[in-house]
């Protein structure tokens, strides 16, 4: 649990109190590779850290395409934004891409973290610019040009390229499975892999 404290921490000291109610309030989760933790159309009852494995967020279309919104790994902070904050059903699905293990708190125990220590607000704000401003940078980049999309993900999320099916890496880029081929292609012609002649 310590690195949940650590992240904390490192934006606001946390309040006397706050560490041992989070402590025990935080609820570790263990889940499979492809097992949904909040499913389209459904209320997300609680936000999570990660304290190992992969997941993505994403949507369907009307003609059943999958679009990937985003990925988050162990370290980061997850919620299906929307439907958390506003206990309304879910327009994304959140689904496990690894073996991941989540420590989670529910709705009502977040809600009264924010009444009773101040200084949780601060970490929530903190918190929700930096999510914020990732998913802008995201969405600036899909109206990029196509290598450039795939320049932007070996810069940002290099690691993804390895952990990650090429299916949801090319949606996650907003790309056809044949042009998210080509651009990698040339992405690593012109960036040899360590070791690769």
């Amino acid at each position: 649990m310590e690195p949940v404290f650590h992240l904390l921490d490192s934006l606001s000291p946390l309040e006397e109190g706050l560490r041992d109610y989070l402590e025990a309030s935080l609820h570790p989760t263990h889940h499979e590779i492809g097992e949904p933790l909040v499913k389209e159309g459904t209320v997300a009852r609680s936000l999570g850290f990660i304290e190992k494995g992969l997941i993505r967020g994403f949507r369907t279309n009307y003609k059943g395409h999958e679009f990937t919104s985003w990925f988050m790994k162990e370290g980061d902070v997850y919620a299906s934004v929307r439907s958390f904050f506003r206990q309304q059903p879910a327009t994304e699905t959140v689904q496990c891409l690894e073996p991941t293990t989540i420590l989670s708190i529910s709705f009502q125990q977040y809600q009264s973290a924010l009444k009773k220590w101040s200084s949780f607000h601060r970490h929530r704000a903190d918190l929700l610019e930096k999510y914020y401003l990732q998913s802008d940078e995201r969405e600036e980049m899909r109206q990029d040009e196509s290598y450039n999309r795939f320049c932007f993900l070996m810069k940002h999320y290099p690691e993804l390229e390895s952990r990650v099916q090429d299916q949801y890496l090319a949606s996650f880029l907003n790309l056809t499975p044949t042009y998210y081929s080509n651009v990698k292609s040339k992405y690593f012609k012109n960036n040899p892999r360590p070791g690769s002649r």
